[in-house]
């Protein structure tokens, strides 16, 4: 009768094992020492009857280190060892570890005998300064010079429209004591309105007329004087005369700023010209920017 397993010897430590024929067949008889974890031939160190009956008790053995790796543990788990062969039923059904026959026997361990890996969370630091805090007061100097290099610069390329405003002129009338600023005046005839326009003859001078006028500057800032420009023309609207008075020519330089036309108040123009004749029967008035 053909045997259904044999017995061997493990050659480094002489722990024996039953080996089935199937597990032979798996690995070409190659198996794993569960004690010490040498591979051998299972067939080369095979036990004969005789043999085994002399043979001593076999040792056990126990490992200390159960958690270097898990197919160490799990050898040591399986690993039965036998006792003499004078009865088949006092043998250990002990079985090795073929090599290729590991990733089966894995998965029948229980899931409480696998030790579990225990992952800690930390913190995750994306970046960290090496410098201690020592340039972040030359940091903080640095940004307060850029902006206040970018608030000069809005001040001056804006000075045209900025000056006129209350709230900077007395920052730019401080300044530009002592730099030349340069400020471009500002001129909105548009905003300049004629209230009245009235032509009659002079009281001394013949062949003259006298013409006055009532100025509004309705801007929200001063500005200058507007040029009077006055043309006369006939019925069938063919020029006859025209004239362009200047602000130096109809105001008093030493009475009234030239370049600062008061907001909302009537200023009121009287002119001198010579008569334009019978045939100027119609009249333009045209408010120009002044050449100053």
């Amino acid at each position: 009768m053909q045997k259904s397993s044999i017995i061997t010897q493990c050659p480094s430590c002489e722990t024996q094992f039953r080996v089935t024929p199937g597990q032979l067949k798996v690995a070409n008889g190659q198996v794993r020492c569960g004690a010490c974890l040498v591979i051998f031939c299972a067939i080369e160190h095979e036990l004969k009857p005789k043999a085994a009956e002399q043979v001593p008790p076999p040792k056990v053995t126990t490992r200390k280190d159960e958690t270097t790796n898990t197919f160490n543990k799990l050898d040591l788990d399986l690993n039965l060892t036998t006792e003499t062969p004078s009865t088949e039923k006092s043998v250990d059904t002990a079985r090795s570890l073929p090599i290729k026959g590991q990733e089966e026997l894995i998965k029948t361990v229980a899931p409480a005998d696998v030790p579990t890996l225990t992952i800690e969370t930390e913190p995750v630091v994306l970046n960290r300064s090496t410098n201690n805090g020592t340039s972040s007061p030359w940091w903080f100097i640095g940004c307060v010079l850029a902006a206040l290099t970018l608030i000069a610069q809005h001040l001056w390329f804006n000075r045209g429209d900025l000056y006129w405003t209350h709230t900077y002129r007395p920052l730019y009338d401080t300044v530009c004591q002592h730099i030349d600023c340069n400020i471009p005046t500002r001129v909105d005839t548009a905003k300049i309105t004629n209230q009245q326009f009235l032509i009659r003859p002079h009281s001394e001078i013949a062949d003259a007329i006298t013409i006055d006028l009532v100025l509004i500057n309705e801007a929200n800032h001063n500005q200058p004087y507007p040029a009077l420009h006055i043309a006369f023309s006939d019925l069938k609207g063919r020029p006859v005369a025209s004239r362009t008075l200047q602000p130096e020519s109809y105001l008093d330089r030493s009475a009234v700023n030239l370049k600062s036309m008061p907001t909302h108040q009537p200023i009121q123009i009287s002119l001198d010209l010579m008569s334009p004749g019978m045939r100027g029967i119609n009249y333009q008035l045209e408010l120009l920017a002044p050449a100053l």
